[in-house]
């Protein structure tokens, strides 16, 4: 690479602490020591676009070369075309659209026939995209900022407790995942010795990102009658993160199926459960069945009808034996080292075009 480049970034947050900002491209400029330009990204050599961007403006006024990083699986979704129409006027008011695409599919899709190249995060999202760039790459996001809870987890493995933990972190619009299985779940920790740590936002925007406002607390209590004394609702920070998970017994990943949207999301989640150093049960995704196939930890991959069964027959001690391999599969495939290579191909793959 030419010494001397300016990269422009479109940042998901202003601060760069959003974790698709501390997890995906920067983590790249981090180890290349360049600091990002996100006050005005059109002012440099390469333009690294998000999601987050304007990206029919940007698209329009770039003179560079562009690379374009998409986190979600939003082309292979296939929404109507009120669904479609209704996302691009919210995300166009925030800022994030353009009103003239009239479907933000329309928006992503022009932006992914001008970029030089794209970066998705899972084979499944690939094949959408494949269908509007040929310089396609896949780069999961990273996650050895999770990695020194494992010696907390360590220390937790040799305390007794009296209860024992299920531990699920997110943002509080995939709360609703939750209904899946919250009948099963609220009389599992009713009947049993457990309590459920969700680490999410106290409140949350009900459509958009910024409009309404949904509590969590309320949220919870309607889905866990039962059981809502023993759920703790901790504010999401990393620290709170590592902390909670490191006196776990194991995650959850449930996930609605039959939203086509949260089918498509890649491994990420279930990667940052496992660098966490937690035995995690999770649905049946297309990327979470692709890596349980992977790592061969099937038994952890749970159809949407099986979660009464698996919370009735808990195999700890199995789960536990199986972060062994777990372990193997993380250091072959998914260290800081590996992602940030994956990012210097993108970078190399733009220039060589250029």
């Amino acid at each position: 690479m030419r010494d001397n480049l300016t990269f422009g970034y479109t940042p998901h947050s202003k601060d760069l602490t959003h974790p698709a900002d501390r997890r995906r491209a920067c983590i790249w400029a981090c180890f290349a020591q360049i600091k990002f330009e996100t006050e005005n990204p059109l002012n440099s050599d390469i333009l690294i676009l998000t999601s987050s961007a304007n990206l029919s403006y940007f698209c329009k006024k770039s003179k560079q070369p562009i690379i374009l990083d998409l986190v979600d699986g939003y082309l292979g979704e296939q929404p109507s075309f009120p669904r479609d129409f209704l996302r691009n006027i919210v995300r166009s008011f925030n800022g994030q659209s353009s009103y003239r695409s009239i479907t933000y599919t329309r928006e992503l899709i022009r932006a992914c026939k001008i970029a030089n190249a794209v970066v998705v995060a899972s084979p499944e999202q690939a094949e959408a995209v494949k269908l509007y760039n040929s310089n396609v790459h896949i780069i999961l996001d990273d996650h050895s900022e999770l990695d020194d809870s494992k010696a907390l987890k360590e220390v937790r493995s040799e305390k007794e407790s009296e209860s024992k933990y299920i531990f699920w972190e997110g943002f509080g619009y995939t709360l609703k995942h939750f209904k899946i299985l919250n009948e099963a779940l609220d009389q599992f920790l009713t009947n049993q010795n457990y309590k459920l740590l969700i680490l999410t936002n106290l409140t949350f925007a009900r459509w958009g990102g910024y409009i309404g406002k949904i509590e969590t607390t309320k949220l919870i209590k309607k889905w866990f009658p039962l059981s809502f004394e023993k759920i703790e609702i901790i504010p999401w920070t990393i620290d709170n993160v590592m902390n909670n998970a490191a006196k776990s017994d194991f995650a959850i990943i449930p996930v609605d199926i039959g939203d086509r949207f949260a089918e498509l999301k890649p491994e990420n989640k279930l990667m940052s459960m496992w660098h966490l150093g937690l035995p995690t049960l999770f649905s049946g995704t297309r990327a979470y069945k692709r890596v349980a196939d992977e790592v061969e930890v099937s038994s952890m991959c749970v159809s949407v009808n099986e979660w009464d069964f698996i919370f009735s027959n808990i195999d700890l001690p199995h789960m536990r034996k199986s972060m062994v391999k777990i372990d193997r599969y993380i250091s072959r495939t998914h260290t800081n080292e590996i992602l940030v290579s994956k990012w210097q191909e993108v970078i190399d793959s733009v220039l060589e075009k250029k």
